[in-house]
């Protein structure tokens, strides 16, 4: 087996081999019928799919993208019955795999991780695996270097609300009612809500549902650690063809939102020092725009549209005196009204 890199493109050459009652995968299919082809045998359909205990239409399949999409010069000599190379072929074309492609499944891999234990996790299980077996032991470098290279640092969730987690993610998916206890932050008990769950979103570490609550006739949002007693129900319901999640969550700084309530605010805030420095380096907010108010950039504006502010003042807060809100007024003015109730305990 080879192995290189070259210009981001990690270059899959060799094949890993065929593990104990394991299935053979496409890319050692492949492998078998280019070594077959190399040897000279003339091998035919019904030859390689004894040998490889798959179906005649399989193998078929594999010539075919053998030669219509790697372009390997393969053709069928019907006097000997079987396939030949045309011309010469020294190396079997190599798959290749981006740099990107490879992040982008580690980063699928953590969050794999982490909703563990849950139903939904148990279905994508087997889909990442096909995913990833190709890759598995054939890049110079195994999951378990990846994991000593890189981690992400999360919130740990608790195995209650990543059981949670699997039903409404399968109630979302299946579009089938739910109802569960609820406690609100400012409340003592909890009530029973009944819900059609449209959207399940993260946001700061804590998993969130998004769904119309049937009682209010409204959108709500429900964090997932303030449920009890969840069950689902054999009711279906259709989501509604312009709800989207992602456009939901753009009018709130963080989850908050206020139902009904269609007010945008344009947020302005300078920060300076590092402060100015972080904001430059990470997106905070989709609508998020950060202007230089001098040469080096050690003063900046960052400028963001959303609807409630109450998170919005936890964040500038954050910064200390490394902040400093130009707008709206009603931000300035909650801001003033945290820092002294903080001033006054």
């Amino acid at each position: 087996m080879e192995t290189g890199s070259e210009d981001g493109v990690v270059r899959l050459l060799g094949t890993a081999p065929v593990r104990a009652g394991r299935t053979r995968m496409p890319i050692q299919r492949l492998y078998h019928i280019h070594s077959r082809v190399m040897d000279g045998g003339f091998p035919n359909c019904s030859d390689i799919a004894r040998e490889l205990e798959v179906t005649r239409k399989t193998v078929q399949r594999d010539i075919t993208y053998m030669r219509d999409t790697l372009r390997l010069p393969l053709d069928y000599d019907g006097s000997q019955h079987g396939y030949f190379y045309t011309d010469r072929v020294t190396n079997f074309p190599a798959f290749q795999v981006t740099v990107e492609d490879l992040a982008s499944l580690f980063l699928a891999r953590s969050a794999l991780r982490s909703i563990r234990g849950t139903a939904l996790a148990e279905k994508l299980r087997p889909v990442f695996a096909g995913m990833t077996h190709m890759l598995e032991g054939e890049v110079n470098f195994s999951w378990g270097d990846l994991d000593e290279a890189f981690s992400r640092k999360v919130v740990e969730v608790s195995g209650s609300d990543l059981k949670r987690f699997g039903k409404l993610a399968d109630a979302v998916l299946n579009r089938r009612a739910v109802s569960f206890r609820y406690r609100k932050l400012d409340a003592e008990t909890s009530e029973l809500r009944k819900v059609e769950p449209y959207h399940l979103g993260e946001v700061d570490g804590c998993n969130y549902l998004i769904g119309h609550d049937i009682e209010r006739n409204a959108l709500r949002t429900f964090a997932l650690p303030r449920m009890s007693a969840l069950a689902v129900s054999a009711g279906r319901f259709e989501r509604p063809q312009n709800f989207s999640g992602a456009e939901y969550l753009r009018r709130s700084f963080g989850i908050w939102t206020r139902e009904g309530d269609e007010t945008r605010h344009v947020v302005r805030i300078e920060l300076s020092g590092y402060a100015a420095r972080l904001v430059q380096e990470r997106r905070w907010h989709p609508t998020q725009e950060v202007l230089p108010l001098n040469s080096k950039a050690t003063r900046v504006e960052v400028r963001f549209e959303v609807g409630a502010l109450e998170e919005v003042v936890r964040w500038v807060l954050s910064w200390g005196g490394k902040a400093k809100v130009l707008a709206p007024p009603e931000l300035k003015a909650k801001v003033k009204a945290e820092i002294t109730q903080m001033s006054a305990q």
